[in-house]
């Protein structure tokens, strides 16, 4: 993809006039970089804008156990964690293409400060990029908080249920949730999808374990 096509499909770009556009695609040079090649690190100074013309990167963070996790995979025609020029900050996360032959438009930090400065048109489009990208962030985590339920839901009914296959839950929703660090209703949701998904089965507050195993996979997956 072009520099033209591909700013033109930026979210907070996109709105501008061609020949702003045109500025922005000028005052940047291109990068390549193969599979699993960083292009920032978390806590590296901003770049500048990156746009990505061909394959794809993913950006990502890791835990204290060198485990990662995806937050983006931004592909040709998307910025890489754009809004860090409007807030001062350092990268919050990690970045590396994720695919061969993959692209880049950087254009330096000062430069692209200078374009600000003399189109505030663009800052007027990072705001409406702001409040889309903070509402897929907010899915994000409202999905990850579940899976960490679902997980140590798992190891509830494992640790209740000892050595045997068929046990009564002795405790409320309420009070399990408030030992798993949620509530009633989640709890009772958690269990009707375990139900689907065959791993348990439940006759009132009997619980049989049908897949002991898939529960211990999902417990171990506590944060």
């Amino acid at each position: 993809m072009d520099r033209g096509a591909a700013l033109k499909r930026v979210l907070f770009l996109k709105g501008l006039p061609d020949n702003m556009r045109a500025e922005v695609a000028a005052a940047g040079f291109e990068r390549r970089l193969g599979a699993g090649e960083m292009l920032f690190a978390e806590g590296d100074r901003v770049i500048g804008l990156l746009v990505v013309l061909s394959g794809a990167v993913r950006v990502y963070k890791l835990d204290s156990r060198g485990r990662s996790m995806t937050l983006f995979v931004d592909r040709p025609g998307s910025s890489v964690l754009d809004l860090r020029h409007f807030d001062g900050g350092n990268y919050p996360a990690h970045a590396e293409a994720c695919e061969d032959a993959t692209s880049v438009l950087i254009v330096p930090r000062d430069r692209f400060q200078a374009l600000l400065a003399a189109h505030p048109e663009i800052v007027a489009g990072a705001v409406r990029s702001l409040a889309i990208q903070t509402r897929k962030l907010i899915e994000m985590l409202k999905a990850q908080a579940l899976d960490t339920v679902r997980a140590r839901l798992a190891a509830y009914l494992l640790n209740s249920a000892g050595d045997e296959r068929t046990f009564p839950l002795q405790e409320t929703n309420e009070a399990i949730g408030s030992q798993v660090g949620t509530v009633r209703e989640v709890i009772s949701r958690t269990l009707n999808a375990l139900e689907e998904a065959r791993l348990i089965e439940r006759r009132g507050r009997v619980i049989t374990l049908l897949d002991r195993d898939g529960l211990r996979r999902i417990a171990e997956r506590q944060t």
